[in-house]
């Protein structure tokens, strides 16, 4: 597939259902109440609540994390036989954290921003790097590390990649 009809796929479902920031668990829908500003009842949820999500229900209640959204992605994509990963990008002294998704598609990694909270000028927008390798090079630049995490996005587990930090 081209990375125009990929990068298609992946809008069509995540910019065109309403999808919202926030959490799914046990029937309830966990929103930050941006109205407050920095919501600590929100982040407290979830750090000691959240599980990453199951991307079916992801998909069924139009809300997730950065993290659920970026599973959801991968597993779109594994449904067309399409190798992606997930990155954790660790802005250190801001203490921040963010995953995205990167797929590869007519010999390049491509990086789409399609997180409901994001307000990026790329949202909605695909990067193409030649190689992961540019990917890293670009994301290493100040205050952020950036780390493969794919194999430590564990459906029903909190997210200890970023807990243990």
């Amino acid at each position: 597939m081209q990375i125009r009809e990929i990068c298609d796929i992946l809008k069509n479902e995540l910019l065109n259902n309403g999808y919202e920031y926030g959490f799914y668990l046990n029937g309830i829908k966990y929103k930050p109440d941006i109205t407050k500003g920095y919501d600590e009842e929100f982040a407290r949820a979830l750090t000691n609540d959240y599980r990453i999500q199951n991307p079916l229900d992801t998909m069924r209640e139009k809300i997730g994390t950065c993290i659920d959204i970026t599973l959801l992605m991968k597993t779109m994509l594994a449904n067309y036989g399409i190798s992606s990963k997930i990155w954790l990008l660790n802005y250190t002294k801001r203490n921040k954290f963010h995953t995205i998704l990167t797929f590869e598609a007519e010999s390049k990694v491509v990086y789409l921003e399609l997180t409901p909270q994001s307000r990026k000028p790329w949202y909605g927008k695909e990067i193409v790097y030649e190689n992961e390798k540019d990917l890293v090079s670009e994301y290493s630049k100040g205050d952020c590390e950036i780390e493969d995490i794919t194999n430590y996005v564990i459906i029903g587990n909190p997210p200890e990649f970023i807990l243990s930090r």
